[in-house]
């Protein structure tokens, strides 16, 4: 509901689920693409008509998988510990006991569910029925969620500044970002990346 309120509101939206089991792949044992993999391929791609299916050997981090979104909306469902702001679903007050910190902007799930327990607030965070109430819930992430950086990417050759579209820069920049974030040490942050590389 979330999405399609904020698709109607003329956004694009990507979501990024995480799979909390043990050994799980979305790859079928014994097709084609499992079988390149078991061969030693890092990647592999699956193409068809109507859908590309990207799979890589690891798991990425979030800030890679970010990286690659161009849409204006990420939503990161099952995405523990991740320090981004953040919808509690529970069940329970041990499960929003568990699981609220200082990123969580609304509660919903069964706890918020129409005419369930009567608690409409637990420290100050509302609990909404996001099946019912998701304008409600878009309203707060569009006033409370901080808005996305957007990039200039300037590259040249030689000297000569190669042409890139918005979309590009954005995605240029964007891979570099999850990159230096997933180094050993961490990137400093700053406004500007300047990044020199010499062909010999």
């Amino acid at each position: 509901m979330i999405v399609a309120e904020l698709v109607r509101r003329g956004y694009s939206v990507g979501t990024v689920k995480s799979i909390h089991k043990e050994g799980f792949s979305i790859d079928a044992p014994g097709s084609n693409t499992h079988r390149h993999r078991m061969a030693g391929a890092r990647m592999v791609t699956a193409l068809s008509d109507g859908e590309t299916s990207v799979m890589m050997e690891g798991r990425a981090s979030y800030e890679q998988i970010l990286s690659w979104y161009d849409t204006d909306w990420v939503i990161l469902e099952g995405a523990r510990g991740v320090a981004c702001p953040r919808i509690v679903c529970a069940r329970t007050q041990a499960d929003v006991e568990e699981r609220f910190d200082e990123h969580t902007f609304a509660i919903c799930g069964p706890i918020a569910d129409e005419g369930g327990g009567g608690i409409t607030h637990w420290r100050g965070v509302p609990l909404l029925d996001a099946r019912v109430h998701y304008r409600e819930v878009v309203d707060l992430a569009e006033k409370l969620v901080p808005k996305a950086h957007n990039y200039e990417t300037v590259i040249t050759i030689d000297g000569v500044r190669v042409a890139m579209n918005p979309f590009t820069q954005e995605f240029v920049a964007r891979t570099i970002a999850g990159m230096l974030s997933s180094l050993k040490d961490g990137s400093p942050e700053g406004d500007e990346v300047h990044i020199e590389i010499r062909r010999f």
